[in-house]
């Protein structure tokens, strides 16, 4: 029986996977940060499993612990909860600031925690056959083109959270070196929601940062924008279904031999740009189109999107041909097709109501 510990539940993959292991019978322990009572932990769960059209009717109550996790005293207070039956650790919790101002505070949260994490696994869970973490492709840095599932020896990065994303992977490498205990570096691509039912978490973070500050500007009043993007460059992105089935896949594999590994979880290339910002526009009722900003407005939305605009002017193939194997996966995944794009943007779109009015005044103010 897996019984797998999750990191970061509260949050969008976080949620999801949890929902997705007890969809499948597998017990979660989930640790979380502020929640005495799990409410908050359990809420998200719950939600997550509507929102992917899971049935996880009496999993919740059989199959999910929630630990109220202090940080600050990871070690103790997971040596407290007892981890004995714990299976496979997934490490899903980061800080996502892209600011070279956090850099300190994101360098303790995603290395330090994660190494600790590690370090507490290999003390406390004897039954742990293998510490999963979550990284990105983006540690790849910024030259695009083909990226093969390995560790980088060097990249340009141009942001706090693909630095640390990438010191983690070092130094879990390293820790796996010295204490044993397997790891898996998982790396996403870019994260959108459900591909049938369009969830996804409503928080204008990578990919929907450009949705969201065009329907601020719509709501503004505003019907025209020029963005500046290159119009061939395609986005890799892979819905949280597919993430999740990729997850669980590879959790639940018969066996696993003890090697340090790396996957993309990728959804493959297919839309490209030009027809990417169509969509946006559409869905949030404007005319956007690609070109130079020489408004104020469409300066204003530079300067909006302006952290995830590189990520957008540049196109990876993420190869993800040993995650296929490992997984035992026939055909390729196929990559999101327009129609499938509208309609996730159109379902985040009509439930982000709340996102629009603290959005609205970064982009809108100016006429």
């Amino acid at each position: 029986m897996h019984q797998v510990l999750i990191t970061g539940v509260t949050g969008f993959v976080g949620s999801a996977l949890a929902a997705s292991f007890l969809a499948r019978g597998v017990k979660v322990t989930a640790a979380s940060r502020n929640d005495p009572d799990g409410v908050r932990t359990i809420n998200a769960v719950l939600t997550a499993a509507h929102g992917c059209g899971l049935d996880v009717s009496g999993a919740v109550e059989s199959h999910l612990r929630v630990l109220d996790i202090d940080f600050a005293n990871l070690e103790a207070d997971l040596a407290e909860a007892g981890l004995e039956e714990i299976t496979e650790i997934w490490h899903v919790a980061a800080e996502m600031s892209y600011s070279a101002h956090k850099l300190g505070i994101s360098f303790d949260t995603n290395v330090g925690n994660s190494a600790r994490l590690y370090e507490t696994a290999v003390r406390c869970a004897p039954n742990c056959r293998r510490y999963y973490y979550v990284s990105t492709a983006y540690v790849a840095g910024m030259a695009g083109g083909a990226v093969r599932e390995e560790l980088h020896t060097k990249s340009r990065m141009v942001n706090t959270y693909q630095v640390t994303k990438w010191s983690t992977e070092q130094s879990l490498h390293l820790l796996q070196q010295r204490h044993g205990l397997p790891v898996t570096i998982f790396r996403p691509t870019v994260v959108v929601g459900h591909r049938h039912t369009g969830w996804a978490h409503r928080n204008g973070f990578g990919f929907y940062m450009f949705q969201d500050a065009m329907i601020a500007i719509a709501a503004a009043g505003h019907r025209e924008l020029t963005v500046d993007l290159l119009p061939d460059a395609r986005p890799d992105l892979v819905s949280i279904d597919q993430l999740c089935a990729d997850a669980c896949s590879l959790t639940l594999r018969q066996s696993t031999d003890g090697e340090f590994e790396v996957f993309h979880s990728s959804g493959g290339i297919g839309v490209r740009m030009e027809e990417m910002v169509r969509i946006w526009g559409q869905v949030a009722g404007i005319d956007a189109r690609l070109g130079a900003p020489t408004t104020a407005l469409e300066q204003k939305f530079d300067r909006a999107v302006g952290p995830n605009r590189p990520f957008a002017r540049t196109e990876w193939q993420f190869d993800r041909s040993r995650l296929d194997a490992a997984i035992g996966l026939a055909q390729p995944v196929q990559p999101l097709s327009r129609d499938e794009l509208f309609a996730l943007c159109r379902w985040y779109a009509e439930e982000s109501t709340s996102v629009v009015a603290s959005t609205a005044p970064a982009v809108a103010e100016a006429s």
